[in-house]
């Protein structure tokens, strides 16, 4: 098997197809999008929540309030270890994505 180095910087402008899934618990809403890095290959899975308590200073600056049809950006987030990869970095290639929203909101897995 050959060595798959860690691609910083590396990116993937047009937003990727993954299989979405909807979960609830305790009236936290998460979406996780599943599918495979086009830099590296390797599977990947990035989660997002929505409706995070405000903070007093500051708040989060960027974040979604709710998921939307814009398309979702997230470095590569699979489990395969890349070679260079910085120690700080527990997860990834390196690779920006763009990752297409889901096309449904109803409960269980969307595409």
């Amino acid at each position: 098997m050959t060595a798959i180095p860690y691609h910083d910087g590396a990116s993937h402008p047009a937003p990727l197809t993954f299989q979405w899934t909807r979960t609830e618990a305790g009236g936290e809403v998460t979406y996780a999008a599943t599918g495979r890095c086009p830099v590296c290959g390797c599977l990947m899975t990035r989660s997002w929540t929505f409706g995070q308590p405000v903070l007093a200073k500051g708040g989060f600056r960027g974040r979604r309030a709710e998921p939307g049809q814009e398309p979702y950006h997230t470095h590569c987030r699979c489990e395969t270890l890349h070679m260079g990869r910085p120690a700080g970095e527990q997860f990834g290639c390196g690779a920006l994505l763009a990752i297409a929203p889901p096309q449904a909101t109803a409960n269980g897995p969307a595409s």
